[in-house]
């Protein structure tokens, strides 16, 4: 070692990042977004396990509304199946005594729910027909010239009158115009009942045609001097029976003549409805020396089908609730409804049911299986065929009384009418404290020798308020007086309104065919009518009538107006008066009313006058009169408290006081509970009986009898599936509403969980974004420290 050197050991170096680099790397690259989710990612998880129990509970809501379409259908398939008048439908064959006639060609055959089965025979004598008549030879104008076109003025006017309907001619008219005017009183709820047509033999041979609209042998009636070879309407070749220009008959009117099973009848008609109940005939053709011998009896293969639907709206629903109790053994799940208790409520109600017995049916054929309708090994319906087939071939009424509820009585007063939902077949004994009665007022007057004096009974019906006035003469008798209060009592009236003023033309009443011109009240271009009134519903209408040529326009192009304000619903007309007429299109009662308003902006005097009305538009009073030993008794038609009139007379020659009189309802219980009387039907309203009706007729009160009700399967099926499928009140639809419910809470705690973690959010977003803040101010003063060390350390170097 050298001497007078000093030595220093040697020390180890440690390398330092300055604190800024320390912060900025802090601050730098840090994910806030990523950092946040992983923190909500507990919440995001408990909304998505809530969203999948949503989607569990929407597909078993699916479900549900699938079980739901298959039992209402059942019950739709059930209720049709339930009425005992409606169960059957029928076939019916035609066959010809004949080789050489066809029963086809002579008539057809309809029916309807209420046929019964049978065999007839009928032979078609005489087939209705409808008037026709027409001019005999070619229309001639005034001047006795052939006319040579239907549109030419013919020159001639005068009146004549079809169905009691006056028809008015001027000499402008032409055949066409006559046609229409005729027409036009074809229309309506008073309409004629004749139509009119125009028919071109040859040239220069027009004939005007006539043709009533109904077959029958009433026809039409044609009248008029004016048509007569010496009237003034002579040349329409139109007149009486004898007269030299007397009219042709082209087709005489005449009934329909049958017999049906060796009863003779007739009808006006060749659509017969009335002969066999249920049953229309159509005749076609006559031919008298031919028997058509016609077969009634039950559609076997529409009876079949009908109870195959059952059968397989039964199975599909029991097809659709197995489905849900399957497991699949691969994925070890079952269906989405494996775990809900109604399915097997339902499935166990239905077969239960499908092995009741019907009381009252004779024991070999009182339940679905002794008909051949039954169960197999896993609940499915199948059809015994030779079973159900010997039934269906010898006796459907068997089949039958298992579907439908019917009911009987060992007293005849007594009558089963339907049965409520929830009505379980057995014997319902009844008991009433009052019969219905007949609203009913008796004469005591003797009126054998007829009426004493003249007068006036007013009937009043107390439900519609409709009126009947009857004027009784002195010395009619009993049993005309009678026809009298019937025809007016039974009679409709259409309601017809008339403007009071008279319109002319040149001194004579107007036409249809009459110019607005021709009036001579100035009516000039661009004058207008206002239209208004009410329909006979009462709903009010308006319209407005133009005027654009006074000389072409005619009085027709105004009822066209009236006709199209009013909405098709009144015909339009001008009486033989030339008083505007309108009439409502339907018999019955009517708030029809009428304004015509002519506003003379031209300074004309047109003017219709005041609404009028003719005719009272009424439907036929619930009342009759009847006799009462040698007097006259009033009463109403129906039974109970809402039928009933008050009698007013301008003097009791009957015997009657004026005086109101009301029916009454009958009233009791049905096996000792509630029920509600309506008229001569006792309908029970509480408990088992609740909906169960029946018919009583007679006067007794007290027990008057018990009714045995039999509740078929079909008709049993209808209260029971209304339980579950009634889309109101119905199992089904409150398991679907409380799925609903669940879903709608676990919306709602969704919707609190996203409140929840957006709050969350929000605050872990606002304390990052503080904390890198202050990672910042923190580089921000490292970096200066790191400055001044570096300075420090410059100047010792």
């Amino acid at each position: 070692m050298a001497t007078g050197a000093i030595t220093t050991p040697a020390t180890p170096t440690t390398t330092t990042s300055p604190i800024s680099t320390l912060v900025s790397g802090q601050v730098a690259g840090f994910d806030v977004q990523g950092a946040v989710d992983g923190l909500l990612s507990v919440r995001k998880f408990e909304i998505s396990q809530l969203q999948a129990k949503q989607a569990a509970v929407t597909a078993r809501q699916d479900a549900l509304v699938q079980v739901n379409t298959a039992v209402s259908s059942l019950r739709t398939t059930a209720l049709n199946m339930a009425d005992s008048a409606a169960f059957f439908g029928y076939t019916a064959s035609l066959a010809s005594s004949s080789s050489t006639v066809n029963a086809s060609t002579l008539l057809d055959v309809n029916g309807t729910s209420g046929v019964t089965a049978g065999q007839h025979s009928i032979v078609v004598s005489k087939i209705a027909q409808a008037e026709r008549l027409s001019s005999s030879s070619a229309v001639l104008d005034g001047t006795g010239a052939a006319v040579s076109s239907a549109t030419a003025a013919l020159n001639i006017s005068g009146n004549f009158q079809i169905a009691g309907m006056t028809v008015s001619v001027s000499t402008s008219d032409s055949l066409n115009s006559i046609a229409a005017s005729i027409n036009q009183l074809n229309t309506g709820a008073s309409a004629t009942g004749v139509s009119a047509s125009v028919m071109k033999v040859g040239t220069n041979d027009f004939r005007l045609v006539l043709a009533a609209d109904q077959t029958g042998a009433t026809g039409f009636t044609l009248s008029g001097a004016a048509l007569d070879a010496a009237g003034s309407l002579a040349s329409l070749q139109l007149g009486a029976t004898g007269q030299a220009n007397a009219f042709q008959s082209l087709q005489t009117a005449q009934d329909a003549q049958i017999s049906i099973d060796g009863l003779s009848m007739t009808r006006s008609t060749n659509t017969i409805t009335d002969a066999l109940s249920g049953v229309t005939l159509s005749l076609k053709q006559a031919d008298p020396a031919v028997t058509v011998n016609m077969t009634i009896g039950v559609d076997q293969q529409a009876l079949r089908a009908n109870v195959q639907s059952f059968v397989d709206a039964y199975n599909s629903v029991q097809t659709m609730i197995n489905d849900q109790f399957k497991f699949d053994a691969k994925t070890g799940t079952g269906g989405v409804l494996a775990g809900e208790p109604l399915l097997t409520t339902i499935q166990s109600s239905m077969s239960s049911s499908l092995l009741k017995t019907v009381p009252g049916l004779a024991a070999d054929r009182n339940s679905l299986v002794l008909i051949g309708v039954e169960p197999d090994a896993k609940g499915q319906l199948t059809i015994n065929e030779n079973l159900f087939g010997n039934f269906l071939a010898n006796d459907p009424t068997a089949i039958r009384d298992v579907f439908v509820a019917q009911g009987s009585s060992a007293n005849n007063s007594l009558q089963f009418l339907t049965n409520g939902l929830g009505t379980p077949s057995g014997t319902y004994s009844v008991n009433l404290t009052q019969a219905a009665s007949k609203a009913t007022v008796t004469g005591t007057t003797d009126l054998s020798t007829g009426l004493a004096a003249n007068e006036t009974v007013t009937i009043t019906d107390s439900a519609s308020a409709r009126q009947a006035v009857v004027n009784l003469t002195a010395g009619q008798s009993q049993s005309a007086m009678i026809t009298a209060l019937n025809n007016e009592l039974s009679a409709s009236y259409t309601e017809q309104h008339q403007l009071s003023t008279a319109l002319t033309a040149g001194g004579s009443p107007a036409t249809g065919s009459t110019t607005l011109s021709a009036l001579g009240l100035g009516i000039a271009v661009g004058d207008t009518v206002s239209i208004s009134g009410t329909l006979r519903s009462g709903l009010s209408v308006a319209g407005t009538y133009s005027v654009l040529n006074p000389g072409s326009d005619t009085i027709s192009g105004l009822l066209s107006a009236i006709q199209s304000t009013f909405n098709q619903e009144v015909s339009a007309s001008i009486d033989a008066n030339g008083k505007i007429t309108v009439t409502d299109t339907k018999t019955g009662d009517s708030q029809l009313t009428v304004n015509l308003t002519a506003n003379n902006q031209g300074g004309g005097t047109l003017a219709f006058g005041s609404d009028t009305i003719v005719t009272e538009g009424r439907f036929a009073l619930p009342v009759q009169a009847v006799m009462s030993g040698n007097g006259i008794a009033i009463e109403s038609n129906s039974y109970g408290a809402n039928n009933g009139f008050t009698i007013a007379q301008s003097a009791d020659g009957l015997g009657i006081a004026n005086q109101t009189l009301t029916g009454t309802d009958v009233a009791g219980t049905i096996n000792g509970l509630s029920a509600t009387g309506t008229g001569q039907m006792l309908i029970g309203s509480s408990g088992n009986v609740d909906g169960l009706a029946m018919l009583y007729s007679g006067t007794a009160t007290g027990a008057v009898g018990d009714m045995t009700v039999g509740i078929g399967i079909a008709a049993a099926f209808d209260g029971l599936l209304n339980l579950y499928a009634n889309p109101m009140s119905g199992l089904i639809q409150g398991s679907i509403a409380s799925e609903q419910t669940t879903y709608d809470s676990m919306t709602t705690k969704i919707d609190s969980l996203n409140v929840l973690m957006e709050q969350q959010r929000t605050s872990l977003i606002k304390q990052f974004t503080s904390m890198q803040q202050a990672m910042a101010t923190i580089q921000h003063s490292s970096s200066f420290i790191s400055q001044a060390d570096g300075l420090a350390s410059a100047r010792t170097a």
